[in-house]
């Protein structure tokens, strides 16, 4: 049977923010936010072998350990079944430092400071094909090698906005 947890079934998301005035530095403000989810489901395969023997090349390899072909290898439990197996999670702690300036008649100009990721955490996507699958015959079998469009490398940006 294909059954199993979906392609989106995501465990865990845990996301933590706040923001705090710093005193006596007239309108200094910092602000973070923390943000863990847990990794994705997807389907180990082998299509080597047909062991039901159904003309199906694509069934889900049975439950137990399986590591990677490669030093930058991943491993995983695999519970069997579609969507067995999860990919590496996310974290990620983002940063603001901020201050408000008010140079009168109601004018105000806030100048900010961010540090995006500041952990350097790298957040890999699960190592997967297009059908949400790793085949153990790959060369690529369970090897992270693409990051998350919002998980890049470390970042820092300022801006100055002004209002009238």
């Amino acid at each position: 049977l294909n059954e199993g947890p979906t392609d989106y079934d995501r465990r865990h998301n845990l996301v933590i923010s706040g923001r705090g005035e710093i005193p006596r530095t007239r309108g200094m403000t910092v602000s973070g936010t923390l943000r863990l989810l847990s990794g994705l489901a997807f389907t180990l395969v082998d299509t080597s072998s047909d062991p039901d023997r159904n003309g199906v090349l694509f069934d889900p390899l049975p439950a137990g350990s399986y590591t990677g072909n490669g030093p930058n290898a991943f491993s995983v439990e695999n519970k069997n079944g579609r969507n067995g197996a999860n990919g590496p999670g996310f974290a990620q702690f983002d940063t603001r430092l901020g201050w408000r300036l008010r140079p009168g008649k109601g004018r105000t100009v806030d100048v900010t400071a961010d540090l995006i990721n500041l952990t350097n955490h790298a957040n890999f996507v699960s190592p997967v094909t297009s059908l949400n699958q790793s085949d153990r015959r790959s060369t690529n079998f369970l090897l992270l090698t693409t990051l998350y469009g919002g998980g890049q490398p470390r970042q820092a940006q300022v801006g100055l906005r002004l209002g009238f």
